[in-house]
């Protein structure tokens, strides 16, 4: 193989220096045929050694530079000499010929020169076709020696390797689309590319094609029309113009026309441009925040150019998309508003999960916490309408009744509507938040007046109950009787309100704590708060077990001297108190506490925990996540109490009222409450005798609308007797898996409406599968085997009287499976529940869901799943998943069918 017609680089000059000297190491002069000259510098070093460069384009001038080689003084090393000629040997002449090393002028070899450089012995035969790359593994020689090649080979690979590698800066021999994708990104990539030879450039973009697949194909395109930058945005593009859920759209095929423009006029097939679109989803992943912005940018500006950008919601990965797809939530939510109905729920369901399933969708952002709030409360809107009551029998009239009722319903009605207070970044769907919250306020404010007309009649003959506990009657009913068994942590949150403890409770989950009712029949106890609802009446009452006004001075006193505590606690310790300026020091949690909760002789610690309350005097412009995490000093309690094995009672003395819309009413006492003067306003209720407490005697007016403030305007209130003041946590707590005497786990407190809805499948569906009752061998555990050759199977005959879930377990593979999973399988009947509660509910439930149904804690239904998992799961098929991520157990009943060769009637 000959050079090329322009002039030889030096780097051909070295290489063929060197083959010469490898041979000829004494060599003085080495002629090298070159069609035209080119700017070489005048000596350079090879092999030690320094050479002359010389231009000769006659054999005069060859003479020439041959007469100065010997014209070096005797005292100085003679430098060699490089004769660069458009001649040939027999132009220059015998004589001169007779100097030159081998007695010939050598040709530019350029396989000769690489194998030279590559210490090779055999080039593979398949690099012939491909005379370009010769040269430009000479070339860029420059950038460094090619290390010596195993074997003496240099095969196809390695000179495909260093040619992506030294050219186009890819590390490998055959990139993959995401490697392709990610170099098209970078600033010098088109440049590169731009420097290669015309007869290089299509066979690298057909090389790289091949080795990435149909993706490589589509870049190696937008790189040859000019438009290597556009890689990625042009694949995110595809996204929204090659969708499927955009077939047959006008627009949208118009714009796959316009998009080929970018790509050299060329086609882009649909499952090939679905392919480019994911894999630059993909790529955009791993960028760096200021790299995706831009391509994002890109991609959106893209999308505008092709007039299709109104179809952006169609993208998983574009903002833009994510925009368009709230939108489309808020539109749901406000069709729901002014129609409910069970389509509209379905409506919003779908767009809720469409906004869920894009990447910008961060499950841990107040935005999609909101949107799931917003789902919750539009659930929870036709539960509660009248068509579908009777979910229980009678409706609820005493206050025992809706106090529970409060507990079980509303406050996850309070949590999810209180946290969309703030909005969002789009108008549009902070109207229709805003919209939603009126909605669900008219209702909680209905409530709250029935809840309070009903505190009137209950206060004035007050019963401690189990269900409904006073707050003075905490110590002697519940903290009293466990002190008697364990030791006990008392968490008095002043201000907790209901929602917010059930917030917490997901926390307390995670970090190991069971929470745990009393009695055979399970149980909620809630607390009821004194009134009016302030801590100098409620907590000075909860601490000292009876009806009182004080402080923390005499909090402690009472508390320590409260006989039924005393009388549980070992001689010489006290019962004790800690308050909010004793819990902290220089290091966190003050060590007076951790040693009181350390101490085997402490048998009873109470600790006042402030941070809730101090927060509704606070700054109104942040958005609390109410979270352990969050809360200073709560963690390293609750560390405690673990690690000292203690069973930790939560309540509170109060609950609060958000600031949400309030308007301010004249002049009170407190913030929602006042001593009796004239006749209640409107959203007011005069409470006498009974529980009331004041300094003015036992009557007092308090507000039962929650819109109603006397001072002037904070985060939140508390004095009146909306439930979100007067029902507080009472719940007790206990180290994962600690036994309690008398006590067994909570089921799960979430209302059914809390989890995702899921819509059950007819009644009288096609799919439901039945089979005959068949007998097996005793001894015997007949396991079918799948036909390898695609054969079908026999299958028996169905009988169509028999349950599906019933012909199920009558099967032999569940038999062999029960066999094989042996104790960790759970009971027939355990698995029969978990097949109903999924089946009616359309296969799909979260964790929290399914705990209700079955009646379970919430905390367990991981490993129940996962064991019957074991039975279900023939050969490990996904019959029944778990998602952890998402909190949902999934069943696929055609899975089902299939694994266990039942026939569908």
């Amino acid at each position: 193989m000959t050079g090329s017609a322009g002039p030889l680089s030096l780097s051909q000059i070295e290489a063929q220096v060197l083959a010469v000297l490898d041979r000829a190491s004494e060599a003085r002069v080495i002629a090298i045929q070159a069609r035209t000259q080119a700017a070489w510098p005048d000596t350079i070093n090879l092999s030690g050694r320094p050479f002359r460069l010389r231009w000769c384009a006659s054999p005069l001038m060859a003479r020439e530079a041959l007469s100065a080689l010997e014209d070096v003084p005797d005292d100085q090393a003679s430098p060699g000499l490089i004769l660069l000629t458009p001649l040939s040997a027999r132009d220059l002449g015998g004589d001169v010929v007779a100097r030159l090393a081998r007695a010939q002028v050598f040709q530019p070899d350029a396989w000769g020169m690489v194998q030279q450089l590559f210490t090779a012995r055999e080039i593979d035969a398949r690099l012939g076709r491909f005379r370009w790359m010769a040269h430009l593994l000479v070339e860029r020689a420059g950038m460094g020696a090619y290390p010596p090649v195993p074997n003496g080979f240099l095969d196809m690979d390695t000179a495909w390797h260093h040619i992506l590698g030294r050219c186009l800066s890819l590390d490998a021999s055959k990139p993959d689309a995401a490697m392709l994708l990610n170099w098209s990104l970078g600033a010098d990539s088109a440049g590169h590319f731009d420097d290669l030879s015309e007869q290089a450039k299509p066979q690298i973009a057909a090389w790289l094609g091949e080795s990435a697949g149909a993706v490589g194909t589509l870049v190696m395109r937008c790189v040859t029309a000019g438009n290597t930058q556009d890689a990625v945005p042009l694949g995110l593009v595809c996204g929204v113009v090659l969708s499927a859920q955009g077939e047959g759209v006008h627009e949208l095929a118009a714009a796959a026309i316009r998009l080929e423009r970018f790509m050299g006029d060329k086609r882009i097939g649909i499952a090939e441009g679905r392919l480019w679109a994911a894999d630059a989803a993909k790529c955009l992943q791993a960028l760096t925040p200021a790299l995706r912005h831009a391509v994002v940018e890109r991609a959106e500006w893209l999308l505008r150019e092709l007039h299709v950008d109104a179809y952006a919601h169609l993208s998983d990965v574009l903002p833009l998309g994510l925009e368009q797809r709230l939108g489309f939530f808020a539109d749901a939510l406000k069709a729901f508003i002014a129609e409910p109905s069970t389509a509209q729920i379905q409506g919003i369901e779908r767009a809720a999960d469409a906004v869920a399933r894009h990447a910008h969708a961060d499950a841990a952002s107040t935005r999609m916490l909101r949107v799931k709030m917003a789902v919750r409360l539009c659930r929870w809107m036709m539960a509660d309408r009248p068509a579908n009551k009777g979910r229980g029998g009678r409706a609820a009239t005493t206050f025992v009744d809706l106090a529970q009722g409060y507990a079980r319903e509303g406050a996850f009605v309070d949590w999810a509507r209180f946290k969309l207070i703030g909005g969002d970044d789009l108008p549009g769907l902070s109207a229709a938040f805003v919209a939603l919250r009126d909605a669900a306020r008219k209702e909680a404010e209905a409530f709250n007046q029935t809840f309070a007309q009903a505190l009137q009649v209950w206060n004035r003959e007050p019963r401690a109950a189990a269900a409904c506990m006073p707050v003075e009657a905490i110590i002697e009913r519940v903290l009293a009787p466990l002190a008697q068994q364990t030791p006990v942590l008392l968490l008095v949150a002043d201000g907790l309100s209901y929602s917010i403890f059930r917030e917490l409770c997901e926390d307390l989950e995670a970090l190991g704590w069971d929470e745990k009712v009393a009695g055979p029949t399970p149980t909620l106890a809630v607390g009821v708060a004194a009134l009016p609802t302030i801590t100098e009446v409620s907590r000075a009452s909860l601490l000292s077990g009876r009806l009182m006004i004080g402080a923390a001075a005499q909090e402690k006193t009472a508390f320590a001297t409260h006989p039924a505590l005393v009388a549980a606690s070992r001689a010489g310790t006290a019962p004790v108190v800690f308050h909010k300026g004793e819990l902290a020091d220089a290091e966190g949690l003050s060590s007076t506490v951790r040693d009181a909760i350390a101490s085997t002789q402490q048998q009873v610690v109470a600790v006042v925990y402030n941070a809730v309350d101090d927060h509704l005097s606070g700054s109104n412009q942040i958005q609390v996540r109410w979270s352990i995490d969050d809360l200073r000093l709560l963690g390293p309690l609750l560390s405690e109490a673990r690690r000292a094995r203690r069973v930790v009672i939560v309540t509170a003395d109060h609950g609060h009222v958000i600031d949400d819309g309030t308007v301010q009413r004249g002049q009170g006492d407190g913030d929602r409450w006042r001593l009796p003067s004239g006749t209640p306003d409107a959203g007011e209720l005069l409470f006498e005798g009974g529980r009331v407490k004041t300094p003015a005697g036992n009557a007092v007016v308090c507000a039962c609308s929650e819109r109603v403030r006397h001072g002037a305007k904070k985060n939140g209130y508390h004095g009146g007797v909306s439930a979100q003041e007067v029902v507080v946590p009472l719940s007790v707590f206990t180290p994962r898996n600690r036994v309690l005497k008398g006590w067994q786990m909570a089921p799960a407190p979430q209302p059914d409406w809390w989890a995702p809805l899921e819509f059950a499948l007819p009644a009288a569906a096609a799919d439901t599968p039945s089979l005959a009752r068949k007998a097996a061998k005793p001894g015997l555990l007949a396991v079918p085997q799948p036909d390898l050759f695609g054969g079908a199977l026999p299958v028996v005959a169905p009988e169509p009287e028999v349950h599906w879930i019933a012909a199920l377990q009558a099967t032999p593979v569940y038999v062999a499976q029960k066999a094989l999973a042996a104790r960790v399988a759970p009971a027939d009947d355990e698995v029969r529940c978990l097949l109903e509660a999924l089946a009616a509910r359309g296969g799909k439930l979260s964790k929290a869901a399914l705990a209700q149904r079955l009646g379970m804690p919430a905390m367990r239904i991981s490993g129940f799943v996962n064991a019957a998992k074991r039975v279900l799961n023939v050969d490990q098929a996904a019959v029944l998943s778990l998602d952890e991520t998402a909190a949902t157990v999934e069943l696929n009943r055609e899975l089902l069918v299939r694994q266990f060769r039942m026939t569908v009637r």
